[in-house]
């Protein structure tokens, strides 16, 4: 299901085919700008003041962002005739989200772990040690239009899926094997190329659709394009490359390598049957030209030239920055280790204290070629308040750097969300008088760590959000429990669902399948003062006491007809059976019957008929 609008350069994303809650995010990444509107990028190149000719090395750094304000959203979602003026627009809540730095021609793609939050903000950096390439950038960067440097996000996120009548059948290792003989891992693919091979693997059987009541040809060009979707979140990674004939780098895919094993089975062969919550991706992409554009960008700012003296190397020196300036009142301390060879160092940063720190060691040189060990380990940990529980904490797990900078990103490795738990907006509150739910966020790796909060949702209640905090967010999984309870006279199964969920929590009252008969009343009101009739539906074939029942009653000041809509989980139970009490005038329906039974296979049926 392919339900992204994009308007304004802001990507919608629908919660549910019956909710007007949109999700929005930026369509395309942009450049960070400072006060002066200065674009945050930076090309260094360190040079031997006394061989004025060698290059030893340069940096190109980037701070990047994905920027979609509320204010932004609202006029993009007013401009667009699909999106109902009265829709609730929230911001993407990510379970991961990475952003890769391509250079074609000059590096491969970097990529990076990026916040989670609704900028997205990222600083991407790249060491280049060929001379001939820094002085090629260094001269293209003067003219973003044909600087060969793309940024590329990759956006992770929950989605329900509307019910569907297929359910997709395979094995990771056969698709995987399918994708390693069609593509490789050198060769430059389009969105394209990955949908039509989603035909041929359905084609082939390579993958199966299975289906209960219908023919699975039906089903093809839907399960196609949900197989692609499935490919590319999977086993692809977006990238910027040359291609023959072009005059710009192109946008694509490369296929990863990765280890089949660690991928989630149930993900293809969901069944969507009923309610299903899938991984889906976002892949906002930009080239140099347009992330600068509008940025007073120049050249000569951007570009910069160091003469470094021999000391330069005698010790490693890395500076340690937050990527956001002010650490959020959530979080109670960080703590960062660097590690060079057999030099470990610690570093801590805290409300009041988030200045940048510096690492320093003596340099360690390879004894092979006697050149300088540029790559220095890290890692950091986030202590953080709960919304209950007390303090947590999370881990961003080894990282390296061969630059003189390390930004960490903590957003990165927690996030916030904001559950919404609303009725649909044709929820009949007369088939049930509450609906206790209960959200549960369940840790992949550790099945005991579930963190949950139920909700009370009754006819007068307000559309409830949840906001939660929780480390490592791509390793949960979001379930809901959906208890309902009878209303008074009413002909429904009180149930309890458990199900997958995405951040949207959206309530149905038409559970079953309904047995609807409509009843109607045409008697002579000079003769009948009331009619009372008794519905009773027998829905369980196993169960004799297993009825639904409801009462309902005809005046002359109420004689509209009247419809008994009760839940039918077998399809072949048709049989409703009918008490009926006639309350005469005075003096009237001597001869007539006080009460009748019958049953009736029917949709529709006129008391009148009875009497």
């Amino acid at each position: 299901m392919n339900s992204q609008i994009v308007v304004q350069n802001i990507c919608f994303i629908r919660a549910d085919p019956d909710s007007a809650l949109y999700f929005y995010c930026a369509a395309a990444p942009c450049i960070k700008v400072t006060h002066d509107n200065q674009p945050a990028v930076q090309l260094q190149i360190f040079r031997n003041s006394r061989e004025p000719a060698t290059v030893y090395y340069a940096t190109l750094s980037l701070q990047t962002l994905l920027s979609s304000s509320p204010e932004a959203a609202r006029a993009a979602a007013d401009a667009s005739p699909d999106i109902p003026r009265d829709a609730i627009l929230l911001p993407l809540q990510a379970i991961s989200c990475s952003a890769t730095l391509d250079i074609p021609g000059f590096i491969s793609g970097q990529t990076s772990k990026t916040a989670l939050n609704d900028q997205q903000n990222c600083y991407l950096l790249a060491r280049l040690s060929e001379q001939t390439d820094i002085a090629l950038l260094a001269k293209l960067m003067e003219t973003p239009e044909a600087t060969p440097v793309a940024v590329s996000y990759k956006i992770d996120y929950l989605q329900q899926l509307p019910p569907a009548s297929f359910e997709l059948e395979a094995s990771w290792d056969k698709v995987y094997e399918f994708l390693q003989e069609s593509f490789g891992f050198s060769l430059l693919v389009f969105s394209v190329d990955i949908e039509k091979t989603s035909s041929r693997l359905i084609s082939e059987k390579v993958v199966t659709i299975k289906v209960r009541e219908t023919d699975p040809d039906g089903h093809i060009a839907q399960a196609g394009a949900e197989l692609t979707q499935i490919l590319l979140s999977e086993f692809f990674t977006p990238v910027f490359a040359d291609v023959p004939a072009q005059t710009q780098p192109r946008a694509g895919f490369y296929l990863q390598r990765v280890s089949v094993k660690d991928i989630e089975q149930r993900r293809l062969s969901g069944k969507l049957t009923e309610t299903t919550v899938v991984q889906r991706s976002l892949y906002p992409q930009a080239l140099f030209g347009e992330l600068v554009k509008g940025t007073d960008y120049q050249p000569g700012r951007v570009i910069s030239q160091s003469d470094l003296q021999d000391d330069f190397f005698a010790s490693r020196k890395v500076q340690i920055s937050l990527l956001t300036p002010e650490l959020d009142s959530n979080v109670q301390l960080v703590m960062a280790r660097l590690r060079y060879g057999e030099n470990i160092q610690q570093f801590t940063f805290r409300n009041g204290d988030v200045q940048p720190k510096h690492f320093k060691a003596p340099s360690i040189l390879d004894p092979k070629t006697g050149k300088m060990l540029w790559p220095v380990g890290y890692d950091f940990t986030v202590y953080f308040n709960q919304p209950f529980g007390g303090v947590n904490s999370v881990s961003s797990g080894d990282l390296y750097t061969e630059l003189d900078d390390i930004y960490l990103d903590l957003d990165s490795v927690y996030a916030r969300y904001d559950f919404l738990i609303a009725t649909a907006s044709q929820f009949d509150w007369n088939w049930y008088q509450s609906v206790l739910v209960t959200l549960r966020c369940r840790h992949m790796l550790l099945p005991a760590s579930v963190v949950s909060k139920s909700f009370q949702i009754t006819a007068g209640s307000p559309p409830v959000h949840y906001p939660v905090t929780l480390p490592n967010p791509d390793l949960y999984l979001f379930e809901v429990i959906k208890d309902y309870s009878s209303a008074v006279n009413s002909p429904h199964i009180a149930a309890e669902m458990n199900e997958p969920t995405s951040q949207t929590v959206s309530l149905f009252s038409s559970l079953y399948h309904q047995r609807v008969l409509m009843l109607s009343a045409t008697l002579d009101w000079q003769e009948v003062g009331e009619v009372i009739v008794s519905a009773s539906y027998a829905w369980s074939a196993t169960d004799s006491n297993a009825t639904l029942q409801q009462v309902f009653k005809f005046t002359e000041s109420d004689a509209a007809a009247q419809c008994f809509s009760a839940d039918q989980p077998d399809p072949a139970r048709l049989s409703v059976d009918l008490d009926v009490w006639f309350i005469y005038q005075p003096g009237q329906g001597k001869d007539k019957p006080e009460h009748i039974q019958t049953t009736t296979v029917q949709d529709s049926i006129d008391i009148a008929n009875l009497n």
